[in-house]
């Protein structure tokens, strides 16, 4: 009987230990609303693994100082655009800048930034204001949420509008002119037309703006493949009449800003991931599958870097060529450039938005 009990003890300890060992499937949290993360508030899962090898180089920005208070958070710019030879630096809110109702934008002069780069000073550059008025589309628009790009053809202008009356989000394209002196800009309240958001997440909308082959393009933000599947180009005429929507690339994180078309048919896109943004992170980022990463990157699961891609016959693609990876600030704060432009053929100019501050920087070829 002991040797019969002491079989059973056995057998019975077996099915303990063994349905102890079983566990339960893990539940992966759902994020149905994008949201704005505080940093200190979010516990961040690290990236996977990215790529292997020898790092990528990376490029320094070069801080463009602006005067104050222009260099103050609360100017917000969301966009860049080149007026002719003019750099104009597009805020969120551009009441901001201005006085009993007032709006501007903050323009610099091509040779101003040549020679600010040419030079050892680091005194602030020279700024200019141009007028801005609206059309009074900050006040109509229900849930207005500030313009987030800009553009120029000629004397035309577009910007791109965000706003949170849709579920929850909607987008707006509007067109107006600058005056022939250039001095001030106006919007056309009648020349609007909806950009549908491709998620439903907050604070998502159509962030770029190209004009090329007699067409506007505008790009939503989120284009990564697990978010956003199947990415799209809103396209229309230069009158703001819908054309076929065209295939947008999928890519990572967020696409913030574009700058202008180049002769042979590419444009660059500022490519950014702040780590909080928990529903934009990647675990597997084809980009750095294909090329790897920078130094800087390697180490952070923070993105900042410039991709470029190519228009054919009204069709995006991503270029077959490694990005320029920015150098990551060592103290770990994030730079989220909202606005992108192209100097000559020395390299970029970008803009941050309030995060951590509003910075104009120059970002050098590497070749």
């Amino acid at each position: 009987m002991t040797r019969f009990l002491t079989f059973v003890y056995a057998i019975a300890l077996i099915f303990t230990v063994a349905a102890c060992s079983i566990k339960a499937p893990a539940i992966e949290p759902t994020l149905n609303a994008r949201a704005d993360y505080p940093a200190a508030a979010t516990q961040r899962t690290p990236l996977e693994p990215r790529g292997f090898g020898e790092a990528l180089p990376e490029a320094d920005v070069r801080e463009i100082r602006l005067p104050a208070p222009y260099d103050e958070a609360r100017m917000e710019y969301s966009g860049l655009a080149w007026f002719g030879d003019t750099l104009v630096l597009l805020p969120q809110y551009p009441e901001r800048l201005g006085q009993d109702g007032s709006a501007f934008l903050v323009t610099i002069k091509k040779d101003a930034i040549l020679a600010y780069l040419g030079a050892e000073n680091d005194e602030p550059i020279e700024i200019s204001l141009m007028a801005f008025d609206d059309g009074g589309l900050s006040d109509t628009l229900v849930g207005f949420e500030g313009f987030e790009a800009l553009a120029f053809s000629g004397n035309e202008v577009f910007v791109t509008i965000e706003t949170s009356s849709g579920k929850p989000m909607m987008g707006y394209l509007a067109a107006g002119r600058v005056t022939e002196d250039g001095g001030s800009v106006s919007l056309d309240p009648g020349k609007i037309v909806p950009l549908e958001p491709q998620t439903d997440f907050r604070n998502a909308s159509d962030e770029s703006l190209l004009i090329a082959e007699g067409r506007i393009f505008t790009f939503f933000e989120d284009n990564g493949s697990a978010l956003n599947p199947h990415p799209f180009a809103h396209v229309f005429d230069m009158k703001l009449n819908p054309l076929p929507d065209c295939d947008f690339p999928n890519i990572e994180f967020r696409v913030t800003d574009a700058t202008e078309l180049q002769p042979d048919g590419s444009f660059w896109v500022v490519n950014y991931f702040y780590p909080p943004d928990l529903h934009l992170k990647a675990g597997v980022d084809p980009i750095v599958g294909s090329y790897g990463e920078g130094r800087t990157h390697k180490r952070s699961d923070r993105v900042e870097r410039i991709l470029r891609l190519r228009i054919e016959n009204g069709q995006i693609f991503l270029a077959e060529e490694a990005p320029l990876y920015l150098s990551l600030t060592a103290e770990g704060s994030s730079r989220n450039w909202e606005g992108l432009v192209r100097l000559d053929d020395l390299g970029f100019l970008a803009v941050t938005d309030s995060f951590p501050r509003s910075m104009l920087g120059f970002i050098p070829d590497l070749e």
